[in-house]
């Protein structure tokens, strides 16, 4: 990544490449990609990072259907022990780019969660299949890993303190002197 703004897996595909016809392409990041998309998610190390897209031109050119199989080799850190936990990501994804632009309206705009995700706008100079890789990533990491044998052993956050707890917290409290300011009137 030598250019401010420029993506640290890159694949830009020019736009009449993609529209044509139906294809499918394999892209594979590098080593030093690896590494920056690693650093980039805070990850302990990304191994491999690969997928393989079925691209599909629909509706007469103007939107493109991706059906993807994201492949990659992850290391996170373990949000008990900050030991390092391995993962394999082996997942589908689905993603759908328009040519055209999307109409704004001035009317409520309702959202169905259980519709299908509306298209990504496509940029004029070519998709970023890299990216898109990416942010699918990004999308099927494990928020909270865990090492195999990690337990926590703090206060669990469903339970409420008691009684004892929560006067001697008052107790210890900083507005503490506050409360014997106003009885002293």
């Amino acid at each position: 990544m030598d250019t401010p703004g420029e993506n640290e897996f890159s694949r830009r595909y020019p736009v009449d490449k993609v529209q044509a016809r139906s294809q499918a392409l394999n892209i594979k990041a590098k080593p030093d990609e690896c590494a920056a998309v690693a650093k980039r998610f805070d990850l302990v190390e990304l191994r491999s990072l690969s997928a393989t897209l079925e691209l599909d031109p629909k509706g007469k050119g103007t939107l493109l259907g991706v059906k993807g199989q994201l492949k990659a080799d992850v290391t996170q850190s373990c949000i008990i022990t900050a030991e390092p936990v391995s993962t394999t990501i082996d997942e589908p994804f689905d993603i759908l780019y328009s040519f055209e632009p999307i109409r704004e309206t001035a009317e409520e705009i309702l959202i169905d969660i259980d519709a299908e995700d509306p298209p990504e706008m496509a940029d004029p100079t070519g998709i970023d299949f890299g990216e898109a890789i990416v942010q699918q990533l990004a999308v099927m990491l494990d928020p909270y890993p865990k090492a195999p044998n990690s337990t926590w052993d703090g206060d669990s956050v469903d339970e409420a303190p008691d009684e004892e707890e929560i006067q001697e917290t008052a107790k210890t409290s900083p507005f503490s002197v506050l409360k014997d300011l106003q009885i002293k009137k």
